[in-house]
């Protein structure tokens, strides 16, 4: 992943919401997919800071394993209204 944002130059932190194949990777300030290898057939869509999508909605929300992981050594689990 951290190779692919290189390439279409997009820093981390000009990311937000972002999906592998359709599960949660990364979310505004919590980046725990830089390490993950993709494979040629992957998809991955990377959303715009601003482009946040409703609360409700990322409670269920499929995650990779290494986001799922990450949101479990936050205080709140990552699940917050705002991020900075």
């Amino acid at each position: 992943m951290a190779d692919l944002l290189i390439h279409v130059r997009v820093g981390s932190q000009e990311r937000g919401i972002t999906f592998i194949n359709g599960q949660l990777s990364a979310m505004p300030g919590l980046w725990p997919d830089l390490n993950h290898v993709l494979s040629d057939s992957d998809r991955v869509g990377i959303f715009d800071p601003k482009s946040m999508w409703p609360f409700q909605y990322r409670l269920g929300a499929a995650t990779t394993d290494e986001l799922a992981q990450a949101m479990l050594t936050l205080k709140d689990d990552g699940l917050h209204h705002t991020y900075s």
